[in-house]
């Protein structure tokens, strides 16, 4: 029961306490304020139960992605440390995950971009979705 719940009990209880009147203008009009404090004191509880329900799914949430997080970013921290050294290269990586895919950061606005392994051809113009220029510029072209 919340402060607001009691203190709504405790004028229920000073009224009939001091034996007011039901019957009368002022005895009805103390009761239905009561009443109403009632129903908003129980509108109250309600309401801290489920924000008390709500912050415990969000801590569950919160802890879900922490798990995920780290699985994702330690994966890739780890393929990182294999080497033992950054070489500083944003060209193409081969494909470690084995999903047909090639990882290209943009020279212009450092966009990652994935192509297709099979589908690729360097002959093609590929531009970035981010900044739409093109992505392989032949002897410093960079058209858009």
């Amino acid at each position: 029961m919340s402060k607001m719940s009691d203190r709504v009990s405790y004028l229920k209880g000073l009224a009939e306490g001091l034996g007011v009147d039901a019957e009368t203008a002022q005895g009805k009009l103390t009761y239905a304020l009561i009443e109403t404090l009632e129903a908003i004191a129980e509108h109250g509880d309600e309401t801290e139960e489920r924000l008390a329900e709500l912050e415990e799914y969000v801590e569950e949430i919160d802890g879900d992605v922490c798990d995920l997080e780290e699985a994702l970013f330690s994966e890739d921290d780890d393929d990182d440390d294999l080497d033992g050294f950054d070489d500083g290269e944003d060209e193409e990586e081969d494909d470690e995950d084995g999903d047909g895919l090639i990882e290209y950061e943009c020279p212009h606005c450092g966009t990652v971009i994935f192509f297709d392994e099979e589908a690729f051809e360097m002959e093609e113009e590929h531009r970035c979705p981010n900044c739409h220029k093109k992505v392989f510029s032949e002897d410093g072209d960079d058209e858009d």
